[in-house]
């Protein structure tokens, strides 16, 4: 996640799967009263496009002694998208917790950009150097060499990767999403895989440090967070893609995306328009983003149990969770670490000792969410170690060990990390239009002996959230913490 700040002190937050086939789905705003049985899909708009599915490349690293999770295999996500025109095709990483677009520049010589494909903006006939404010920099001179102009600063902070950062200046250029095969040279197609194009507003980077960027396999990155997580409407991904060119002839967009991660030999995809009801085992079970204005998928918790016992951590705080899948594992505040685990190991069955405890004798741990709908994580998802006994000892133990999230201002110090074990295991619907998250237990999700997804069903108030399986949207993204500053440089 990033935060910039421009000459004007404004300040915010920076940080996508795939449907298709006639089991796709995609629908516009859709309603049902309390009391009353799933909503239905209305007339689809007269111009209605179709869903844009992007195959996920998943590729594993193994991180250096320098990471926080030094020794450990890291998986990365990444799609192809064509920015410009003529276009230049990026692999880039979609981030769930950040509202801005990040591609290296051309003149840009350090050895994190020199590892990618960089972004020239003179080939563009599109491109336009702007302001964080959304205006030229040169009256009426689309591409500028003037040093005068607002520059941005984004600051990296990953739980598995460590921190860095990227400077670079603001540039607003065409950004396609989907087939380009069929372009006709004015954005716009009459094919059924046409690429969805719009203008966008991205942070192109001059500088970008060693780490951990050189680390990730892919170009750049789309932000896919809410619209307070970006510096303003025409720096959201998601607001573009669901606006187009604003002249009514590229179809209608839900503001919405579907993520499957999958696992094993399980393709991962992310669908903006709709989602894949293949990919479900279940109906969504649907519940409200939590303080949507700060641009982050993030949902309530009401409470958290492992096993069948319910601890302390949540019952007198606002606890939250971030769906974050550039995380590895699920996260925990330090604040409330010591308190989860504490009762993981006084609820963990004396099997071994240290590193010789199993995972399956560990509870599996419950999220207690709004609605009735309840996230159940296996040890598995959730465990990243376990420690060592002090001392010679006789007695068996077992001490699970959770990941730790470093506590910032903008995350919150009750915030939990639903992160990419998660994501794998739960196929996961962002809709932006009602600010809502779906959960379906995905068909290619690791098998557990126990439910992982509660009903949602305690009264008619929390039976109106729920929707019909055939009826839904969906994207795919990435989540990261940090900061940006905007300012003005000579």
């Amino acid at each position: 996640m990033a935060t910039f700040i421009s000459k004007v002190r404004i300040t915010v937050f920076v940080a996508i799967l795939a449907c298709c086939t006639p089991c796709s789905v995609a629908l516009g705003h859709h309603e049902s009263q309390e009391g009353e049985g799933p909503a239905t899909s209305p007339e689809p708009p007269k111009h209605f496009s179709p869903l844009k599915v992007l195959t996920l490349e998943r590729q594993s690293v193994m991180l250096p002694k320098s990471a926080p999770r030094a020794g450990k295999r890291k998986n990365f996500y990444s799609a192809k998208i064509h920015v410009g025109e003529p276009a230049q095709e990026f692999h880039v990483s979609f981030d769930l917790g950040g509202g801005t677009m990040v591609l290296p520049a051309a003149k840009c010589t350090d050895l994190a950009c020199l590892e990618r494909r960089r972004y020239d903006k003179w080939q563009s006939v599109f491109a336009e150097d702007i302001q964080a404010n959304g205006q030229l920099v040169e009256k009426n001179v689309e591409k500028t060499r003037l040093l005068k102009r607002d520059r941005g600063t984004l600051g990296l902070h990953s739980i598995d990767v460590g921190s860095g950062t990227v400077k670079g200046t603001f540039v607003r250029d065409q950004v396609c999403v989907g087939d380009m095969a069929d372009i006709d040279g004015d954005g716009n197609s009459d094919g059924p895989l046409e690429a969805r194009c719009f203008p966008l507003a991205m942070l192109v980077a001059g500088t970008m440090s060693d780490l951990p960027f050189e680390l990730e396999p892919y170009d750049g990155t789309v932000g896919l967070g809410l619209k307070g997580m970006s510096l303003s409407p025409e720096f959201n991904f998601l607001a573009g893609f669901h606006q187009g060119y604003g002249d009514g002839q590229g179809g209608f967009f839900p503001n919405s995306f579907g993520l499957h991660l999958g696992s094993g030999e399980d393709g991962a995809q992310i669908t903006f328009g709709g989602y894949d009801v293949k990919r479900l085992t279940q109906p969504l079970q649907w519940v409200p983003v939590a303080a949507p204005q700060e641009g982050r998928w993030q949902v309530s918790i009401s409470a958290i149990r492992v096993g069948n016992h319910t601890i302390d951590a949540c019952r007198d705080r606002s606890c939250r969770a971030a769906i974050d899948y550039s995380a590895s594992l699920f996260g925990v505040p330090p604040n409330l670490a010591s308190s989860v685990e504490g009762v993981l190991a006084s609820l963990t069955p004396r099997s071994g000792f240290g590193n010789g405890c199993q995972h399956l004798a560990i509870p599996d741990l419950h999220l207690e969410l709004e609605n009735g709908v309840t996230l159940t994580l296996p040890s598995e998802d959730f465990v990243s170690d376990f420690a060592s006994p002090k001392g010679v000892t006789l007695k068996p133990s077992c001490e699970p060990l959770l990941t730790h999230h470093h506590v910032d201002e903008p995350l919150g110090q009750d915030v939990f990390i639903l992160g990419e074990s998660f994501l794998r295991r739960y196929y996961t619907f962002f809709n932006a239009d009602e600010l809502t998250v779906g959960f379906s237990l995905a068909a290619s999700a690791p098998q557990s002996n126990v439910p992982l997804l509660g009903d949602g069903k305690k009264d008619a108030k929390k039976d109106a959230w729920k929707r019909d399986s055939t009826v839904v949207l969906l994207v795919q993204v990435k989540l990261l913490r940090s900061k940006t500053l905007a300012s003005v440089s000579l």
